[in-house]
């Protein structure tokens, strides 16, 4: 995985403009350290296939190697990937550690992988992991060892949360040094004249043979537009070359990748946990709608909340108190499936304090001109954690053999989120938090205060108004989809539930495209009107989806609903973040999704009696009018027409 994992660097390195011969000048410190480590590794690898007449301390010489590993890391903190490494490397120590210095590979995982038992035999770092129970699985460090199998030709391997931060790590350690700004690299292609590879220095003269000049992050005054740019013919670097050597943003975006798939393990192990104990579908419902009540009505009281509070510990202690209820959900079910349905409305409320200091951060971490590119990226993590995590998921929770497991390995990834996060630095902003005591008065006064701003700015209160309107046929799709895989779509030999699978990851595939997309060229267009297009979009797209009966079809206009609905929600995100005092951030972004969620709510719970009695298709297509004609209403409205 690891040699894989640096071609793959050098390969995408190249494409986006880098050169290998740059890696040479990269500043690293103390590297005898990470010589003798690997030594260390090579040297205790060749005596264990010895078979020597004594025990060797084999084990012990594994650990010493990792030590050394963190040490040299920890001098080099500043290159930017190798604090994801650190992180990697520090949960991979972790379950060595416990094992007495093996890593501890999962028995159903390794032979899920496509290995058999023989062929660890004579390894003397790794070792077998077989555990009757929770907790002998959690003490022998198997929530970090090797869990996930990837039984691919050519990279067939058992991995654990450590490895992949690691890869990760490593991977963006290569793509920076190779395409960093301060050298000089080759033209590269442009797309809508933003420079999709990572520029150089501004040439004094165009090559021969056609080029333009390129200019780093530093040499673009930040008051020059895009625009202004593109007139004086300088590319900008890509913003995310730029997001990528941004410590903090990087940090901050990895830990909710990491989190997000945890999630979506959550997510299916939480389905099957309540309808395996209850047999109950009815149980199923009850316990995502738990999920949805939060958002109705605890927003503003969370935006007011986050808005007193440092925003970045709230978010670390977000991921720490979600853990912990994650790993208690298997245990309160075996006292009553309503102990359930409350668990999964604290780790919704806890989540929901998360979402608005986020939000919030990322313009206190990021420059303004990076701001579009931010929360695309960010939104492209929701995506591919869907497209990804979700059959990922599956798969993992069938190796494991057991959900409680799930929810354990969940756990351990807002753990690894929140250690993340310690890396991020948020500047400190004066006008941001409390002004007076905690008291039920003094909130109240701050949340009417975020909804008098959110009324009063006129750009954002009728961005509100008309996205909850075209959000209502976002709860009409989570819905209707169902009944539309099952009785609308003429399946043939196709399973109605693989229809329906195929169609959300169409859905999630759209979502990572069209969140590139906007992150490469938004910063150059108008918010408004790319907010009028994404909710026109989306809405013919599921109005069409309606009419259609082959699957093939369908699922081909869930991709374009997926891309359109990026239209509308990355640049949203961006003008209330452009648009809100930063002290104000977190009350008026939980106000606006109060609304929204609410309206979805409603729509989901109304789309389902519609379904059975008009027919899902026609729902489909009335939800969707409703989504393209809020569209229609915004070109009419000159704050959300003129909206930039």
């Amino acid at each position: 995985m690891f040699l894989s994992t640096v071609l793959l660097a050098l390969i995408v390195g190249a494409l986006l403009g880098g050169r290998i011969p740059r890696l040479a000048d990269l500043k690293l410190k103390w590297p005898i350290l990470l010589i003798v480590a690997l030594g260390l590794r090579l040297a205790t690898d060749l005596i264990g296939e010895l078979n020597l007449p004594f025990q060797a301390p084999l084990g012990w010489t594994y650990i010493a190697g990792y030590g050394l590993i963190i040490v040299w890391l920890w001098f080099n903190w500043r290159v930017p990937g190798l604090q994801v490494a650190a992180v990697g490397i520090g949960a991979n120590m972790l379950a060595v550690l416990a094992n007495g210095g093996q890593m501890p590979i999962w028995a159903a995982a390794f032979s899920a992988a496509g290995f058999t038992e023989a062929q660890i035999a004579n390894d003397p770092f790794h070792v077998l992991l077989r555990a009757d129970t929770i907790a002998g699985f959690v003490a022998s460090g198997g929530l970090l060892g090797d869990v996930v199998p990837l039984p691919i030709p050519l990279i067939r391997d058992v991995v654990s949360l450590g490895d992949l931060l690691l890869a990760l790590g490593v991977f963006w350690a290569i793509v920076a040094a190779m395409t960093r700004s301060d050298a000089p690299a080759r033209s590269a292609l442009a797309l809508g004249g933003t420079s999709l590879l990572m520029p150089a220095i501004a040439a004094p003269a165009m090559p021969m043979g056609g080029g333009v000049p390129f200019a780093g992050a530093g040499r673009i005054p930040a008051e020059m537009t895009a625009r202004e740019a593109d007139a004086r013919g300088i590319h900008r670097q890509s913003p995310y070359l730029r997001l990528a050597r941004n410590r903090s943003f990087a940090l901050l975006w990895v830990g909710q990748l990491v989190s997000l798939f945890g999630e979506r393990l959550h997510q299916v192990a939480l389905a099957f946990i309540v309808f395996q104990a209850t047999g109950s579908a009815v149980e199923v419902g009850l316990t995502f709608a738990a999920t949805a009540v939060p958002n109705i009505l605890l927003g503003p009281l969370a935006g007011a909340l986050v808005d007193r509070w440092d925003r970045r510990w709230t978010m670390i202690g977000c991921d720490l108190v979600r853990a912990g209820l994650v790993v208690a959900v298997p245990f309160v079910l075996l006292v009553d499936v309503r102990l359930v349905y409350v668990t999964a409305f604290l780790i919704a409320t806890v989540t929901l304090l998360f979402r608005p200091a986020k939000t919030a951060v990322i313009p206190q971490i990021v420059q303004e001109r990076d701001l579009v590119t931010a929360n695309s990226a960010s939104s492209v993590a929701d995506g591919a954690a869907d497209l990804v995590g979700l059959p990922l998921a599956g798969i993992l929770i069938v190796t494991l053999g057991s959900l409680e497991l799930a929810f354990m390995i969940d756990a351990a990834t807002y753990v690894v989120s929140a250690v993340l996060l310690l890396g991020v630095t948020v500047p400190r902003d004066p006008t941001i938090g409390a002004t007076s005591p905690i008291g039920f008065g003094a909130l109240w006064r701050e949340m009417r205060e975020g909804w008098r701003f959110l009324t009063h700015q006129a750009e954002l209160f009728t961005n509100t108004i008309l996205s909850t309107v075209a959000q209502l046929a976002v709860g009409a799709e989570i819905v209707a989809t169902v009944p539309y895989a099952e009785r609308v779509l003429q399946t043939g030999n196709w399973d109605p539930m693989e229809v329906y699978a195929w169609m959300l990851g169409a859905i999630a595939l759209g979502s990572v495209v069209g969140g590139i997309l906007v992150g490469s060229i938004g910063d150059r267009l108008p918010k408004g009107p790319m907010v009028i297009a994404g909710f026109i979009g989306m809405g013919l797209s599921l109005a069409a989806a309606g009419l259609v009966t082959h699957p093939l079809a369908a699922i081909g206009i869930f991709f374009v609903v997926g891309l359109t609905n990026m239209l509308f929600i990355i640049p949203t995100i961006t003008l209330f973040q452009q648009r809100t005092p930063g002290r104000l951030m977190g009350r008026v972004v939980s106000s606006r999704q109060a609304l929204v969620f609410g309206g979805i709510a409603a729509s989901m719970a109304v789309s389902g009696i519609l379904a059975d009695a008009i027919g899902a298709g026609t729902v489909l297509v009335l939800f969707g009018g409703i989504c393209a004609g809020a569209g229609v209403i915004g070109l009419l409205l000159p704050p959300m027409r003129n909206a930039r």
